[in-house]
């Protein structure tokens, strides 16, 4: 588009002030950003990105692009590098500028200002990432003029500063704050609206404002002077993504007083919920919906209407994403979200429904898994080196899942015969192609495995829970019991799989998982299927290895993020236990859930938080304190 423009600056080098990392590159991000088709659409050939400028190679930027060609209609300039108020003006500094000197060797703002003036560009954006930027305020004063604004036909300008005036703008990973938070907003990775198909600096610069003033870092600041016309800074690429569902929730709801409280809390969930078929993140889910429900929970009844409402909603939204488990997990998100409530009968009553008719949308799902690797038989592998250490926990999470349709079933009294053919159906697709990928890799595996072995024992899939034993306890002894930890940082991937070579390297607690909790899922695991025996021969090789498990004292917070009210029973191979059953007699008494609602979102919550786990799935030889028995439990 010919009346588009774009001038990108960004100065870390100067001749006469300190050197800068990241303005540059935050010039580069905006540029290529901006100049997409699909985001920006501004011209090519009218547009710039200056790196590290002289003042003058600036200035004929500026006369270039301003008074050359036709008129402009939208006219985008962002600066990033050092800025400094001084005589009343705000300057921005490019290579050759001199502190004592600003008003003849850097740009000023009133300067430009009377630019833009003249020039008339319909709509003006200018973005300044830059210490004391907030201070160009003193500069509108060049602008606001009669003659120059309020009347029809003249130009409208929006600024944002992403400091204030006694600020400095900060950089963390080679890029401001202000400019990575303004990407974000452009590329829709923060939410503004799906309502207009364009998006404006204000709003875009309001949603910056608050992000990086919660965060306590700076306080960037946005004004809009003779805004007309409808927006044009980029395109919305929200537009069109079917946030309805979402808003449609309040629609006939009953109480109007409890509709004004929600949907002013509603927002918080729009930017989760039009990211579910791209990115999916549990923890932000559940926290973000839980102050929704909070102001509900002294009547049952709505708030379970409104969790109803707001499942259907986001798992819809959810059916667009290539992962034919997004929506379930989705929906688990929901029921978790309900855990603190559950001692109430209403709730729990209404948990074992939505857990009952999950475990049916898990036992399809398996089945087009099954389908899947019928058609194709590597249809769970994505190709790459990452396969090596995603593979067996993403075998582990299919057979979770399956394992949990079964418990469901079981619980609620129901034939369990068509969650075990789903689940035998898996397993026999796994021995056929993946069973090398049986693999004990990360203690995120613990609460998967742990539901998958109790359904199969308690399906009379035996032999089947006995070779999953078999192949995850061996890896786990090959490797000398170094599991990755649950929240194992990506980048440190490689080296966790090169310490598991022979002869295995030394790694630290910032990648391995000690204490871990699978090993010590595995032994506890190892009775139900009379492997005790063969495991207590291998404990020699895991000696000194530190096990854990974390036992709550109730489970209404089961799905926070910090559990707190609750024990560690921490055991150490050859030293609190030698065998297994050394470490059943030693295992400590601990409530079980008080209700089968509570239960089953238990154990939903290990399933999407998987650094929990489902203890209370496993019989314990010792007396159960309190709650449900422990027949009810485990049947």
């Amino acid at each position: 588009m010919s009346g588009r423009a774009l001038i990108a600056i960004g100065c870390n080098s100067y001749e006469h002030l300190p050197t800068l990392t990241g303005a540059e590159a935050d010039a580069a991000g905006i540029y290529d950003t901006l100049i997409r088709p699909e985001i920006g659409d501004y011209d090519t050939s009218r547009s710039r990105i200056l790196r590290s400028p002289l003042l003058q190679e600036v200035r004929d930027a500026l006369t270039a692009i301003l008074f050359s060609g036709e008129a402009l209609d939208t006219l985008t300039i962002s600066f990033a590098g050092h800025g400094e108020v001084s005589g009343g003006s705000f300057y921005m500094a490019l290579r050759d500028s001199r502190r004592h000197a600003l008003s003849v060797t850097a740009l000023s703002l009133a300067d430009l200002f009377r630019m833009i003036a003249e020039a008339a560009p319909k709509q003006t954006y200018l973005i300044i990432d830059a210490c004391q930027s907030g201070g160009l305020i003193a500069d509108l004063n060049v602008i606001l003029k009669s003659e120059v604004m309020g009347e029809l036909g003249t130009p409208g300008v929006t600024l944002l500063a992403t400091a204030a005036s006694n600020e400095a703008a900060v950089e963390i990973g080679g890029h401001g704050l202000g400019t990575t938070a303004l990407l974000q907003c452009v590329r829709g990775e923060i939410f503004l609206q799906d309502s207009n198909p364009a998006l404006d600096l204000v709003e875009i610069g309001r949603a910056v404002s608050q992000r990086l003033s919660d965060a306590g870092e700076q306080t960037p600041v946005v004004w809009g002077l003779n805004l007309y016309g409808p927006s044009s800074f980029s395109k919305n690429p929200h537009v069109g993504t079917g946030n309805a569902p979402l808003r449609s929730v309040l629609a006939g709801w009953p109480d109007a007083k409890s509709a004004a409280a929600i949907r002013s809390s509603l927002p918080r969930l729009w930017e989760p919920y039009v990211a579910l078929s791209r990115r999916w993140e549990p923890r932000e889910f559940v926290d973000r919906l839980s102050p929704l429900l909070d102001q509900l929970q002294d009547d049952p009844s709505v708030l379970l209407n409104l969790n109803q409402r707001i499942s259907e909603a986001c798992a819809a939204q959810a059916q667009e994403a290539r992962d034919r488990f997004r929506a379930i997990e989705v929906q688990a998100a929901c029921i978790v979200a309900l855990l603190p409530y559950s001692s109430h009968s209403a709730v729990a009553d209404q948990l074992v429904r939505q857990c009952t008719a999950l475990g049916l949308q898990v036992e399809a799902t398996v089945h087009e898994v099954i389908a899947a690797v019928e058609a194709y038989k590597f249809a769970l592998v994505t190709g790459g080196l990452g396969d090596l250490y995603d593979l067996p926990i993403r075998l582990s999470k299919l057979l979770g899942w399956s394992g949990f349709a079964i418990h469901v079933r079981l619980l609620n009294g129901d034939d369990p015969g068509p969650a075990k053919i789903a689940l035998s159906g898996l397993l026999a697709k796994i021995w056929e192609t993946y069973s090398l990928s049986l693999v004990a890799m990360s203690d995120i595996q613990a609460p998967f495995l742990i539901a998958v072995v109790t359904a199969c024992v308690r399906v009379d899939l035996l032999e089947d829970a006995e070779q999953l034993l078999g192949h995850y306890f061996a890896s786990a002894v090959s490797c000398g019991g170094k599991i990755a930890r649950a929240d194992l940082d990506p980048s440190k991937v490689l080296s966790y799989l090169v310490a598991r070579s022979k002869p295995p390297i030394e790694l630290g607690l910032d990648v391995l998982a000690q204490p871990t909790e699978l090993v010590l899922a595995l032994l506890r695991l190892s009775r139900l299927v009379n492997l005790s025996e063969e495991f207590d021969l291998a404990l020699f090789e895991l000696d000194h290895l530190a096990l854990n498990a974390y036992l709550p004292d109730d489970y209404l917070k089961f799905g926070d993020e910090h559990v707190a009210d609750g024990v560690n029973a921490v055991f150490n191979v050859g030293h609190d236990f030698w065998s297994v059953a050394d470490l059943e007699a030693a295992w400590p008494a601990f409530p079980y859930p008080p209700n089968a609602g509570t239960l089953l979102a238990s154990l939903l919550a290990s399933l999407i938080f998987p650094d929990r786990c489902s203890w209370f799935l496993l019989p314990i030889p010792s007396l159960v304190e309190g709650g449900i028995s422990e027949k009810a439990a485990v049947s």
